[in-house]
């Protein structure tokens, strides 16, 4: 695998180089949220990895935790999948997109603040690699890599780990479990249903496999493992006995009110689910029984695990929620706390002192334009199914927010009090995905099925009504200049591309121009007069994915100006990247990409010219520019990445924002 990091090493460190010509004008500042790894827990802190940050947490009281900061101006070259504590340091395996892989590790010298203390990816040689679990016992790491199996670390070195043992024939490492001599793991088979093995780790240098064995049926979502049993959740609970790793047995099956974690503390089992918690006696885990289920905010949880604080959850809804067990089978809520910037937030809006996001799991978070420290949010009350609950985008305008979520339509939100933002209206437009407010009118459009363009009166937030529509094709991103609506579509339900609005009659908007050079485009900026457009185009009509430069001076007749294909990914990806999003500041272009955020020199619209690429390790789908210019490129799982321009400013240079 180090020969595959250094070819992606060196072709970023190219892109640096690249841009001789036309320096680059960003420098990443900070990054937060994204996706949740398993936590982990050193003396009185409290870590989780969020995309490719370490949040850390004070429980000294664990009442009251205490947000001490995250890793966001040194992030992880990719989303971080899980951690592990030896000694004085903190592992945090990584892997971005299956290009690049490897292990952070930390030193805990000032357990508040992580610090960076060396990479670390030279456990194989593999063309592809994707560590996913880890876990630690003793003095050895135990790293299960889901294309090369599992692999033992010594880390009598801690910067410098070295492997002593390997079992190749595993893959499954959603989740691990080390006790005494059995290591369990578990993870997704090839055919969709759950992995459990059982490794005997007796003699570490050759970890064998004892046995395996599969979670019954396709109900089960997730297993959990303990002392002697494998717990499957998810529809149904499943209880395997794994004391025989030879021969591991189904010693339990019921189906349940559906759980996608489970909390096992002695003789009590908390099965975790949208209603709450679900109390089982497991004395017996032959014939565990239901006692009673405890109302606790866990909607759509992501990870569960005990800590020395309590048993924790943590949510896609930014929550993570601690449980008070002072009698385990009455179990209270000991603690809230949110995670900031987000589990998965897609777009952003702001003013002069908070960012507004839209998360996908609930509705609006909002957090200092600074620090982007949690100062509130607001749970929009929509059906209990994250599909439901999906904000795509949000605008930001009169001291209101407005969500497109694409299960229901669109939301109005009041910024009055911004720690405690309050529902004014609604207006039901299933599928919204893009949406842009001024003044009075609201313009927001849809993508799925086919796409519909509609304006909004929203004098009255609490009953907007539309007043006018007209059908598109997939549209994925629109902004209004002046009198016209530029929105950019995919061509699956008709014409892609870049379509001009005349919304002047806001009853009767009317097409009055299209440039269909990019069948399947994404992002669209318009200069302020509304005479340029930029487009970031997934495929155009060469199968190429380009930042196209439009003029738009005459509406009716927009003309291709220019076009500038991304780069891909070398060495066997050079012609594949899809740009997604796009905004202009001056001369330059900042484009969202399959690999991350590309600068692009656009002073000649003729000839745009690529200068740098700023990786993220994931995809990015959406770039907002904040007030003080600062660029948000939101990468999905991998987390927000923060840019600023290159003159630097001193409040943005602590990636710990307390």
């Amino acid at each position: 695998m180090k020969w595959l990091r250094t070819v992606v090493s060196l072709w970023f460190g190219m892109s640096i180089l690249a841009g001789t010509a036309a320096a680059q004008t960003l420098h990443p500042v900070d990054a937060g949220g994204g996706a949740l790894s398993s936590p982990a827990v050193h003396g009185a802190y409290l870590y989780v990895g969020t995309g490719a940050t370490i949040n850390v947490w004070d429980m000294s009281d664990p009442a009251e935790p205490a947000y001490v900061g995250r890793t966001g101006a040194s992030p992880a070259p990719g989303p971080i999948s899980s951690l592990a504590v030896v000694g004085d340091y903190l592992y945090a395996a990584w892997s971005s997109m299956g290009m690049a892989a490897g292990i952070t590790i930390y030193s805990l010298a000032d357990p508040a603040h992580p610090v960076g203390a060396a990479e670390y990816d030279d456990y194989v040689d593999s063309a592809f690699f994707g560590p996913v679990g880890l876990v630690a016992s003793g003095a050895l790491l135990y790293l299960g890599d889901a294309q090369n199996g599992l692999f033992v670390l010594d880390t009598s070195n801690p910067t410098a780990p070295s492997v002593i043992g390997q079992a190749s024939d595993i893959y499954a490492f959603d989740a691990m479990a080390i006790n005494g001599t059995q290591l369990l793991t578990s993870g997704s088979s090839f055919l969709g249903g759950r992995l459990v093995y059982a490794i005997d780790v007796s003699d570490p240098t050759m970890p064998s496999v004892e046995g395996s064995a599969e979670l019954d049926g396709g109900s089960v979502l997730r297993a959990v493992l303990t002392d002697g049993y494998a717990i499957g959740v998810g529809n149904d609970l499943l209880v395997y006995d794994t004391h025989d790793g030879a021969n591991i047995t189904q010693v339990y099956a019921t189906a349940i009110e559906q759980a996608t974690g489970a909390i096992r503390l002695g003789d009590v089992l908390y099965l975790v689910g949208d209603s709450g918690i679900q109390v089982w006696d497991f004395a017996t885990p032959t014939a565990p029984s239901l006692i009673r289920t405890v109302a606790a905010p866990t909607f759509a949880p992501d990870q569960t695990a005990v800590t020395p604080f309590g048993p924790l959850v943590l949510t896609h809804t930014d929550r993570a929620v601690l449980l008070g067990t002072t009698d385990p089978l009455q179990p209270t809520l000991a603690a809230q706390f949110d995670v900031p910037v987000g589990v998965s937030a897609h777009a952003a809006g702001f003013d002069g002192t908070h960012a507004y996001f839209a998360e996908e799991g609930y509705g609006l978070g909002v957090a200092d334009a600074t620090t982007l420290a949690p100062v509130g949010r607001y749970d929009a009350d929509l059906p209990p199914y994250l599909a439901a609950r999906d904000m795509e985008d949000i605008s930001v305008d009169g001291g209101r927010a407005y969500l497109a979520a694409w299960g229901y339509g669109v939301l109005i939100a009041d910024l009055t009090n911004p720690a405690a933002p309050v529902e004014l209206g609604r207006f039901e437009f299933p599928f919204a995905s893009a949406i842009e407010a001024h003044g009075d009118r609201v313009y927001v459009a849809s993508t799925t099925n086919g796409g519909i363009f509609k304006v909004l009166d929203v004098s009255n937030p609490a009953s907007p009504q539309e007043l006018g529509s007209i059908l598109t094709s997939q549209t994925y991103d629109l902004t209004v200049r002046g009198n016209h609506a530029f929105l950019v579509d995919g061509a699956n339900f008709g014409d892609g591309g870049l379509r001009i609005v005349d919304i002047s009659n806001p009853s009767a908007p009317t097409v009055v121009g299209q440039e269909q050079s990019c069948p399947f485009a994404s992002g669209v900026f318009v200069s302020d007069d509304g005479n340029t457009t930029y487009v970031a185009c997934s495929s155009d009509t060469t199968f190429a994915s380009a930042l196209q430069v439009i003029d738009t001076t005459d509406k009716t007749q927009p003309l291709l100006l220019g076009s500038l294909a991304l780069p891909g990914l070398p060495p066997n990806l050079t012609d594949y990247n899809d740009a997604h999003s796009v905004v202009v500041v001056g001369d330059t272009a900042y484009v969202g990409n399959e690999y991350g955020l590309d600068e692009v020199d656009v002073s000649n619209p003729a000839a745009p010219t690529w200068m740098a690429r700023h990786d993220t390790g994931y995809v990015v789908r959406k770039v907002e520019l904040a007030p003080d210019g600062r660029v948000f490129a939101f990468s999905s799982v991998g987390g927000v990445h923060v840019f600023a321009p290159e003159r630097g400013d001193a409040i943005f240079a602590d990636g710990f924002d307390g």
